[in-house]
């Protein structure tokens, strides 16, 4: 009767890192050297407290095969194609006017097309109070539901239902609007909303605006050669009414999380302009969380920053799946 072979024979590229072995496969240093000289040949014993080097290490191969489990199978992400309904929590945090914002937004996939509605926004903890949050929050819920297409990376393509929104908003918003909110200021905000509302797909970057949309939408549905990736983001920043771009570093981890889902590290920094070429520059630092199986969105957490002049700006970003 033939044994079953207990180990796995496993390729030592340059010097034998013990720590990180034992850290990789979940086995103490010394049981891994006691298990190495058990089935090694003679000339590849291992010292207990001396480096020695082995062209390869023996491993027990139940720690071999339940590491492999925790691994990807691939380095691509696919953009989700089955129909699905989720609800994020998304929570904003503006450190340098000390301002969180925080909303429910339920999105609903049907293959290269996303239905998204949106709950009541909250300002540090309570509904919005300002009249010209009011206005804009009255504007805004004519949006939804919004019907947009995706492209195979993940980016947004076109707002579908125009026509639909358009509907809205001059058969009911903005005939209410135009009446309750009077004077020179509202009336000037109206007048650019109509614009924005009378053509919407041509001036759909004021979506790109906000940061729920332009980190949701990030293309991140690619192939990581190397699990690796260069790129670049452009991002809003309302204080300034400017746009910052940013050079891109995408790490798509080769283990998925203890929570079994699948981590994409982004990382990045502001590229130098005419605005802050004596100024410090800003960062980008996102960690996406994708479901193991459908590669749907998980959660994004992490921020983007830039600096006017000496003041950092710096906003902070959660999204988060609410399980129902």
């Amino acid at each position: 009767m033939v044994s079953e072979v207990k180990y796995i024979k496993l390729d030592v590229n340059g010097l034998l890192d013990l720590d990180k072995l034992s850290q990789e496969y979940q086995i103490s240093k010394k049981e891994l050297i006691h298990f190495h000289n058990e089935h090694c040949a003679i000339s590849e014993l291992l010292p207990l407290d001396l480096p020695k080097y082995v062209p390869h290490i023996y491993l027990p191969k139940d720690h071999y095969n339940s590491k492999k489990l925790n691994l990807l199978v691939t380095n691509i992400l696919r953009y989700p194609t089955s129909k699905s309904e989720k609800t994020y929590g998304v929570v904003v945090k503006y450190l340098h006017t000390d301002t969180q914002l925080h909303y429910e937004i339920n999105v609903k996939r049907d293959h290269g097309f996303v239905e998204i509605s949106k709950k009541k926004n909250y300002v540090n903890n309570a509904e919005v109070d300002n009249l010209i949050e009011k206005l804009y929050e009255a504007a805004e819920k004519t949006l939804y539901p919004l019907k947009v297409s995706v492209a195979g990376n993940g980016s947004l393509l076109r707002i579908e239902n125009e026509k639909e929104i358009l509907k809205r908003w001059e058969n009911d918003t903005f005939p209410k609007l135009e009446e309750y909110y009077v004077g020179s200021t509202s009336e000037e905000i109206l007048g650019k909303m109509n614009l924005v509302f009378k053509n919407l797909n041509t001036r759909r970057d004021f979506l790109l605006k906000s940061s729920f949309y332009r980190l949701f939408f990030l293309p991140v549905y690619q192939s990581y050669l190397g699990y690796k990736k260069e790129g670049n983001l452009d991002f809003y920043f309302a204080g300034i009414q400017q746009y910052i771009s940013y050079d891109l570093d995408f790490l798509l981890k080769k283990e998925y999380t203890r929570g079994a889902k699948i981590a994409l590290q982004i990382t990045g920094n502001e590229r130098d302009s005419i605005f802050n070429k004596k100024h410090k520059k800003g960062v980008v630092d996102l960690l996406y969380k994708f479901n193991k199986d459908s590669h749907e969105l998980y959660s994004v957490t992490g921020f983007v920053s830039t600096f006017d002049k000496d003041k950092e700006l710096r906003i902070e970003f959660q999204l988060f799946e609410i399980e129902k």
